[in-house]
């Protein structure tokens, strides 16, 4: 009866089969501009824990999504550094920044997520090795990050594959749901930074895979 009523749920889009039962889909998000205006003190907050991890002379990676572009503007404006994006608002972000690099990946640009994706993107990642990546997501369990689009999930893999450390920053929402595509185990993550409202019973089926979790106090 059970796996009927997950098989069911899961043809009608509620939620996705995983190993040992279902994660519950996230919704499909709003358009980034929209997203840049929402929870931007809870954004900020993850933004400046996140900042904390980038060092002097790193080679990063920092990817699309709002609370990305919230990072971009927390970075030490005095810390040498090469960025490495695929958003352009990331790339204004930081044009203040007169001792950071920024590099601009080419592609095509997907509206929603405000990010450039494909093959194009994929192929110009071949250039570069980074020591940390800030990944962002729609969704993150224990079962590893997932999106809700297929390219951007390759393109996702892509950066990890070429990434020493990986950060994620993650509102309570977006913990023990899934998207559509798994973009890569939880084992390739090595920190996530969330809020202290996170599931607990989430997060602790999460420290299993040995990412180290981070929580920051959020009070709008």
């Amino acid at each position: 009866m059970i796996r009927r009523d997950l098989r069911e749920l899961s043809e009608a889009g509620e939620c996705r089969r995983v190993y040992g039962g279902a994660l519950r889909l996230q919704p499909n998000a709003s358009h980034i501009r929209a997203r840049m205006g929402e929870k931007v003190p809870l954004k900020n907050a993850l933004a400046r824990q996140a900042a904390t991890l980038f060092k002097p002379r790193q080679v990063v990676f920092i990817d699309t999504g709002s609370t990305n572009i919230a990072l971009a503007g927390s970075l030490p404006r005095d810390t040498p550094l090469t960025v490495v994006t695929s958003s352009p608002a990331v790339a204004v972000a930081l044009s203040d920044a007169d001792q950071i690099e920024t590099i601009m990946i080419g592609g095509r640009l997907e509206g929603t997520t405000g990010g450039v994706t494909g093959s194009v993107a994929v192929q110009a990642l071949q250039h570069y090795r980074f020591d940390l990546c800030s990944l962002g997501v729609w969704a993150i369990s224990a079962e590893g990050p997932s999106v809700w689009d297929h390219e951007e999930a390759a393109f996702k893999r892509e950066v990890l594959s070429r990434s020493e450390s990986v950060v994620i920053m993650a509102e309570a929402s977006k913990i023990g749901s899934g998207g559509r595509f798994p973009v890569a185990p939880l084992e390739t993550v090595q920190t996530l930074i969330v809020t202290d409202d996170a599931p607990t019973d989430e997060l602790t089926r999460m420290t299993a895979s040995g990412v180290t979790i981070i929580k920051v106090p959020v009070h709008d």
